[in-house]
């Protein structure tokens, strides 16, 4: 039997992956100093959204990236 080739990421999809981590922390980070001096707790709900955001398209990433 022949088994199936193993669902892997490529440089070039672990790379897009990284920069968008890069990126939603870079506007996560701005956000949070923008917001930090007028409410603080905005400002930690920002950042936690922008982490998250991020988080979400890694995992659309992946997922596409090892459909079957």
């Amino acid at each position: 039997m022949n088994a199936p080739p193993p669902r892997r990421l490529t440089r070039h999809q672990i790379a897009l992956m990284i920069g968008i981590d890069v990126v939603a922390l870079l506007i996560g980070v701005g956000l949070f100093l923008w917001l930090q001096p007028r409410d603080g707790q905005a400002a930690v709900m920002a950042l936690v959204s922008a982490l998250v955001f991020g988080g979400f398209f890694n995992v659309v990433v992946a997922l596409v990236s090892i459909r079957p």
